[in-house]
């Protein structure tokens, strides 16, 4: 397999950013937590870091973040991915009956697109 894989770093930063501030925390505390220095930890934020594995690992554990979710939006690899991540996004924070109440939305949506293109 010889397709290139490119992980935009930037787009990386944002979903942890966008995830430290929905946990109310500082660059500061996560870096400490994470035992990095907090410019380390910005620099990552911002996309000007390139991860170890090691370093992308225990960010995502530290988070409660999958690697796909962090990673597959991240990749140069397609609209799909980034559809997929989109709606994991939107069901990641949600209760299982939220998450049923969206679901079952979304499935009586996708019936009513049908019956018009029918």
């Amino acid at each position: 397999m010889d397709a290139e894989f490119n992980v935009n770093y930037k787009a990386l930063g944002v979903k942890l950013k966008q995830k430290r501030l929905s946990l109310d925390l500082t660059q500061e505390k996560v870096a400490e937590k994470l035992g990095l220095s907090e410019s380390f930890y910005s620099r990552i934020e911002r996309g000007d870091r390139v991860l170890s594995v090691e370093t992308l690992v225990k960010v995502a554990c530290f988070f409660g973040l999958s690697l796909d979710y962090l990673l597959l939006d991240s990749t140069q690899s397609g609209a799909d991915n980034k559809l997929s991540v989109e709606i994991d996004a939107i069901f990641r924070d949600k209760n299982p009956s939220q998450a049923a109440f969206l679901l079952n939305l979304l499935k009586i949506q996708s019936e009513n697109i049908e019956r018009l293109h029918s």
